[in-house]
C-alpha cells in the first residue's frame, strides 16, 4: 500500500473525525508543553513586554480606581511631589485590563492566574486558526496542517512567554476574518457582518492597529459594492450592519475618552508619542546600528538622551498627561522630518524591509536561535507565496491578507524594528502555508496514482 492508498483507506475515512479529534488534543498539549518549557529557560520575563502594566492597570480596576495607573513611563514627566498615586491611564485600550481584573479576584496568586490564561489563550488561538483555516479552505487536513504550522511558529512561541496583548488581538483577529467568510458564503449575511464588526472592534480595543484593518476591510468591501451593480444592496447592508457592529463595543470606550480627554477616538493617546519617537534619531540609529555588536550602547545612549530632552521640556511647561502632550510630540516628529529629509528616507525605507525579515535584530539573537528561526522562515515563506497562488481563485482566502498588508501601513508612520508581525501575520501566513504544502502533496500524489493505472 503506498501513501495514496494509505490516506484514503476505509480505516481512515471511517474513523478520520475521532484521529483528528486525538491528534487536536495531542496537538494543544505538546504546544502548551512547549512553551511551559521555554517560559521556564525566560524566568523573570514575565512581566518584560508591557505585562506589568496591563496588570497595574488591571489592579486599579478592582481597587475602585477606575482606568487608571501608578507608574511614570519613560516619556512622562513627574509631576512635582508624586508619590505613587493612581492616575488616569491614556496609553492602554481596555480590554486586556478589563480581563486581567479577573486575576485578582480569583483564589489565587496573581502571576500564577496569569500565566495560566497565557496558556489558555495560546490553546485559543491554536483552535480559532484550525476553525478559520476549515471554513476558509474546507480541508481538516488544511486545518490541522495551518493549526500545527502556527503553534510551532517561532513568535507564536515566543509572545507565549509573556503577559502581552498579542494572543488576545491574535484570537480576535481569526475570529472576525472567520465571520467575514461566514457572511460572504451565506449571501451576505448581516448576523455575521455584525459579529465581524464586533470581532474587529473587540480586536481595537486590544491593540488600536486593529482599527486600521478594520477600516481597509470596510474601504476593500465599499469599493466590492461601487463596482458590482448585481450585489450592490446586499453589500450596501453588510457594511452598514459591520459598521454598526463594531460601533456599538467601540461607543462606550469613546464615551470615556471624550468624558476623560475631550476627544472621543476609539483608539488611545499613544499615537502622537510614538509617531516622534518613530520620526527620531532614536529609530535612525536602531536601523544604522541593527545586527552590529555596537547596538546596545548606541541605541541605548540615544534614548535616553531624547526622552531626558523631551521630558524636561514638557516638566518645564507643566504638562503630565499624555493628552497635553500630544501637540508637542506631533510637533517634534514634523520638525524632524522636516529638518532631516534624508534620515527619514533611510528609516521608512528600512523599516519597510523590516516586515520581511526573519530576524529582527541579529545583535540580539544568538547565533543558534538566528539559525533555527531562518531555517523555519525559508520552507514557511516559500510555502506562502504557493498557498497564495493555489488560492487565487478564492476570494475569501484572498481577503486574508489585508492582515499583513495593514503592517505596511503601520510601519511607515509608527513601527521601530519589527517582528515578523506576529499577530497580523502568523495566522494568516499559516493558512496558506498549509494550503500550499496540502496542494502540491494531493497533485503530487494524484500524479503518481494516475502514472500507475497507466
Amino acid at each position: 500500500m503506498n501513501i495514496f492508498q494509505f490516506f484514503h483507506s476505509p480505516f481512515l475515512q471511517k474513523n478520520r473525525k475521532k484521529i483528528l479529534f486525538c491528534a487536536i488534543i495531542l496537538l494543544l498539549l505538546t504546544g502548551t508543553l512547549v512553551r511551559m518549557i521555554a517560559m521556564n529557560y525566560a524566568p523573570g520575563h514575565f512581566l518584560h513586554h508591557d505585562g506589568g502594566d496591563y496588570l497595574n492597570i488591571s489592579e486599579q480596576l478592582v481597587k475602585g480606581n477606575g482606568f487608571s495607573k501608578t507608574n511614570i513611563l519613560w516619556y512622562e514627566a513627574t509631576p512635582p511631589g508624586y508619590n505613587g498615586e493612581p492616575h488616569t491611564a491614556f496609553h492602554r485600550p481596555p480590554l486586556l485590563p478589563l480581563l486581567g481584573t479577573v486575576f485578582y479576584i480569583l483564589p489565587f496568586d496573581v502571576i500564577f492566574s496569569a500565566k495560566t490564561a497565557v496558556f489558555l489563550m495560546s490553546m485559543l488561538c491554536t483552535l480559532m486558526v484550525y476553525f478559520l483555516a476549515k471554513e476558509i479552505f474546507e480541508s481538516r487536513k488544511t486545518a490541522f496542517l495551518a493549526a500545527l504550522i502556527y503553534t510551532f511558529y517561532p513568535y507564536s512561541i515566543y509572545y507565549s512567554l509573556y503577559y502581552s496583548s498579542e494572543k488576545l488581538f491574535l484570537f480576535l483577529l481569526c475570529g472576525s476574518f472567520y465571520f467575514l467568510s461566514r457572511c460572504i458564503k451565506k449571501d451576505y449575511s448581516l448576523l455575521h457582518a455584525t459579529l465581524c464588526g464586533g470581532m474587529m472592534a473587540l480586536a481595537t480595543l486590544t491593540r488600536p492597529q486593529g482599527f486600521g484593518l478594520f477600516l481597509l476591510l470596510g474601504f476593500t468591501g465599499t469599493l466590492f459594492m461601487l463596482f458590482n451593480k448585481k450585489l450592490r444592496y446586499k453589500l450596501f447592508k453588510s457594511l452598514v450592519f459591520y459598521t454598526l457592529g463594531a460601533f456599538l463595543l467601540l461607543s462606550p470606550w469613546m464615551l470615556r475618552n471624550y468624558l476623560a480627554a475631550g476627544k472621543p477616538t476609539p483608539l488611545t493617546f499613544f499615537d502622537a508619542y510614538s509617531f516622534a519617537q518613530a520620526s527620531s534619531d532614536v529609530s535612525y540609529m536602531s536601523y544604522r546600528y541593527v545586527d552590529t555588536l555596537q547596538y546596545k550602547e548606541i541605541t541605548d545612549k540615544t534614548w535616553i538622551a531624547f526622552h531626558h530632552e523631551k521630558r524636561e521640556i514638557l516638566a518645564r511647561k507643566g504638562i503630565y498627561d499624555l493628552p497635553s502632550s500630544n501637540p508637542y510630540w506631533k510637533k517634534w516628529a514634523w520638525e524632524y522630518i522636516r529638518q532631516n529629509p534624508q534620515k527619514m528616507a533611510y528609516i521608512v525605507w528600512n523599516r519597510i524591509l523590516h516586515c520581511f525579515r526573519a530576524v529582527p535584530n541579529t545583535a540580539a539573537t544568538g547565533m543558534m536561535v538566528t539559525y533555527l528561526i531562518r531555517l523555519y522562515f525559508i520552507p514557511f515563506i516559500l510555502l506562502f507565496f504557493v498557498g497564495i497562488y493555489f488560492a487565487r481563485k478564492n476570494i475569501r482566502a484572498l481577503l486574508l491578507l489585508l492582515s499583513p498588508v495593514t503592517v505596511l501601513f503601520f510601519a511607515i508612520p509608527f513601527l521601530m524594528l519589527l517582528r515578523y508581525r506576529y499577530p497580523f501575520f502568523a495566522p494568516v501566513a499559516a493558512l496558506f502555508a498549509s494550503y500550499g504544502l496540502i496542494s502540491v502533496i494531493e497533485q503530487y500524489f494524484t500524479f503518481l496514482h494516475k502514472r500507475q493505472k497507466m
